[in-house]
Order: C-alpha cells, then sequence, then structure tokens
C-alpha cells in the first residue's frame, strides 16, 4: 500500500462512500527531503485534529505555532516552547535517517524524501485505534505493530531498521503506550478544545441537475455542498432500487470555508419514465431528493440560476 502524503499543504481527501458515523482523529505528519528548494522547507511537521491543521513546524522557522486559535487560547506558552526544542531535535534526527536510507539504496543524489505517520482515532462507540509508519519516497517503508510491538518491513532496507528498532523494547512499549494512552488523551482534550469548530454539524445543501453526454443517454448529478463533519453517504436509486452499475463518484473535497462538497452521478436512457432519486445520509439525517421525469427539467433550469435546494427541506 502507498503512503499518499503530499507536500505543505497537505490534503485529506475522503471517499463519498463513508457512513454517517463521527469518528475524531489526532494526526502527526513529518516530512523530510533530501533536496529542499524554494517552498520546500528540509523538514517540516503538521499536526491534524480530523481534517484541521492545528499546528506547523518546518526547518525554515524553527518554531511549532498554532494554526487553530482555541489552541492558542486553551495551552501555555511553554507548550510551544517545550515543542519547539523536541522538534528541533526530530529535525536533526529525521534528517541523518533520509541520509542513511539514501545510502542503503544507493540514492546519492536527486530528490528523496523520508515521511512519518502518527495518530490515533477515537470511533462514535467509543473504541479507539492507533496507528505509526514510515515511508521512504512515497511507498511504506515499515508499519509498527503495536498489538505485537514489533515492525513489519516492507523490503531487505526496511529489514535493517527493523532489527534495529525491534531491539529497543522500552521504545517499543513507549509508542504502544503514546498511541493507546497519550495520544487518546490529547485527542479528547482537543476535541474539548475545538467543539464550537469540531463537533458542529452543517447539513448539506443539495441539487440536481441532468446533462446530456452522448446521444440517446442522459448523466444524473446530485451534488452536494456546504457541509460538516465530511463524512456523508449518497446513492442513486431507480424505481426504490438502489443503483450499483452505471454509477461515478467524486472525492469528498473542502470547500475552503471548513465545509466539504461531493457529488454522485448515474447515466440514464434520454427516454426512461423511471424515478430516479438521490438519498444523502449525513450525521443524523436521512434526505431524499426525487427526480420523476417531469421535474428533470425544471430542476435543471434552477440550477442553472444557482439555486441550490437544502435537502432537509424536502425529506428529512
Amino acid at each position: 500500500m502507498m503512503l499518499l502524503l503530499p507536500l505543505i499543504p497537505l490534503i485529506i481527501v475522503l471517499m463519498v462512500n463513508h457512513s454517517d458515523a463521527r469518528t475524531h482523529s489526532l494526526r502527526y505528519f513529518r516530512l523530510g527531503v533530501s533536496d529542499p528548494g524554494p517552498g520546500i522547507p528540509e523538514f517540516i511537521s503538521v499536526g491534524y485534529m480530523d481534517s484541521h491543521p492545528i499546528t506547523t513546524y518546518d526547518s525554515v522557522t524553527r518554531r511549532k505555532e498554532s494554526r487553530a486559535p482555541w489552541m492558542v487560547e486553551n495551552l501555555p506558552p511553554d507548550h510551544w516552547e517545550r515543542h519547539t526544542q523536541l522538534l528541533r531535535g526530530w529535525q536533526q534526527m529525521f534528517l541523518t535517517e533520509l541520509k542513511n536510507l539514501q545510502s542503503h539504496y544507493n540514492h546519492s543524489g536527486g530528490f528523496h524524501t523520508f515521511q512519518r505517520m502518527i495518530g490515533c482515532e477515537l470511533l462514535e462507540d467509543g473504541s479507539t485505534t492507533g496507528f505509526l509508519q514510515y515511508a521512504y519516497d512515497g511507498q511504506d517503508f515499515i508499519i509498527f505493530q503495536k498489538d505485537t510491538l514489533s515492525w513489519i518491513a516492507v523490503d531487505s532496507v526496511a529489514q535493517i531498521t527493523k532489527r534495529a528498532w525491534e531491539a529497543n523494547r522500552h521504545e517499543l512499549q513507549y509508542q504502544k503506550n503514546w498511541l493507546e494512552t497519550e495520544c487518546i488523551a490529547w485527542l479528547k482534550r482537543y476535541l474539548e478544545y475545538g467543539k464550537d469548530t469540531l463537533q458542529r454539524t452543517e447539513p448539506p445543501l443539495v441539487r440536481v441537475n441532468r446533462q446530456e453526454t452522448s446521444p440517446g443517454i442522459t448523466t444524473l448529478f446530485c451534488r452536494a455542498h456546504g457541509f460538516y463533519p465530511p463524512e456523508i453517504s449518497m446513492i442513486w436509486m431507480r424505481d426504490g432500487e438502489e443503483i450499483i452499475q452505471e454509477i461515478d463518484y467524486g472525492d469528498i473535497l473542502p470547500s475552503g470555508d471548513g465545509t466539504y462538497q461531493t457529488w454522485i452521478s448515474v447515466e440514464m436512457d434520454s427516454q426512461s419514465s423511471n424515478i430516479y432519486s438521490c438519498h444523502v445520509q449525513h450525521c443524523d439525517r436521512h434526505m431524499v431528493l426525487q427526480v420523476p421525469e417531469d421535474a428533470e427539467a425544471k430542476n435543471n433550469n434552477n440550477n442553472n440560476n444557482n439555486n441550490a435546494t437544502p435537502l432537509s427541506s424536502i425529506i428529512d
């Protein structure tokens, strides 16, 4: 499995067929590069609470800084100074490890990256998960298994790291404890600090329009925007039956205002008399927008006028 971790800014991309479970996560990403340049520092660390950036550090500023007002309001000044010093140490260790990996892989030059992702999740049912993994040049390198206190190495070079890291049993136990206890404690603390942002609910605005994509074929688009949290489920139904084929999904993407947007489409015969309906599940709301044949043109005209229809005003 490839670890997809872009540079800064990092964008969390979610898939449209999520359930409506309210899961919260705390994640920290670190990135070291062998050939820094304009806009690409040698070392970057970013913290995320759910999809919201909360902290940053890089080798240019050499300071851990807040990216969320509620972090500054609730954490004392010595927190930022203490973690700044820790990250400066991490920066040196991270870049040293990157150079070692370049040597092991016989990569004497060029642009290479070393990445770390660590974090935890608090699920709606109260259960928790924790994860820690590293990647080299965008590919999984080594993955921590907290239940067995071991590392999974993906190649012979990673085996070298695995043997060295598994020799330190104290460090393995520390990582397990951090993932299961300390990370979850910070997650809950941040969830309370930022509850006005992180625990809010904004229902989606949904609209349907149609487009003739080829002779005799019409595509119906169901678009949702302005919603938070980003977890959402959307399906198309035909005469009351869920459509599995002919469906295309869009990613769930940030709209730039703290909310999200996505879409789902279905192809239909332009002469069809079937009744199509878009079903949306967001948090505890199940919403339906029905599109009978005689209403499709009207709905399309509304969308051409940029009129969005809140689904909850149709069926709640």
